[in-house]
């Protein structure tokens, strides 16, 4: 069966899910967790990538990101090889990590961009692992609530900026989001992440301001 296209371009965003293989682990513990970031970060440093919103999971990893270059599956090339080597190296075992290909999405309208950037940081409250991402340290999410009230990090004014002009009112508007959506998938006791993704549709009609596009 032929592939689907990635839709690779300069200034593409993209959804993008690397899997392991089987639904087994990627990571064990925090040692783990903190190579595979560390990792992550470099390659996405080294190729021009921004990051919107991301999440590690103990079977997957979600990330949001904007590639400079039509690089995504270079990229995630060298995150999924590198760590399934260094995995295998640390706990002592042989064969494939991660699933072949992994999953992803280009993002091409403000109502997925928002969405996705959302659940990605809801998904370990709609996986029980958590109450609110503020208490999931592997996300994405304390950094983007409690960063810098005067500025932007680099990756963070595509997302926060449909929350408010000025830094710190994006962040506080982006908290009372996340809160809402964390107290909906509580509420709605869900719990796995195709549940949460469409609960979430709820939350764009009053908060997201629509533009016409996100990328080109």
């Amino acid at each position: 069966m032929t592939r689907p296209p990635r839709g690779e371009e300069e200034g593409a965003i993209h959804h993008a899910v690397p899997q392991g293989n089987g639904r087994r682990r990627i990571v064990e513990d925090d040692r783990d967790r903190r190579a595979y970031m560390a990792r992550f970060q470099r390659v996405g440093r080294e190729l021009g990538w921004f990051e919107s919103a991301g999440c590690l999971m103990d079977t997957h990893h979600h990330t949001v990101v904007e590639t400079t270059e039509p690089n995504l599956g270079l990229g995630m090339q060298r995150v999924q090889g590198g760590h399934s080597r260094w995995l295998n190296a640390r706990h002592g075992r042989e064969g494939q990590v991660f699933r072949h290909r992994f999953w992803s999405k280009r993002v091409l309208d403000e109502a997925w961009f928002f969405r996705a950037c959302i659940y990605v940081v809801v998904n370990p409250v709609a996986a029980g692992l958590c109450g609110h991402p503020a208490d999931w340290q592997w996300s994405s999410y304390a950094a983007t609530a409690f960063g810098n009230p005067d500025a932007f990090e680099p990756g963070e004014e595509r997302l926060l900026t449909i929350f408010g002009v000025a830094p710190g009112e994006a962040r506080r508007r982006y908290i009372e989001v996340v809160d809402e959506a964390a107290e909906l998938v509580r509420a709605r006791r869900i719990a796995d992440g195709h549940a949460a993704w469409r609960a979430l549709a709820d939350l764009e009609t009053h908060v997201w301001l629509p533009r016409e596009q996100v990328s080109g």
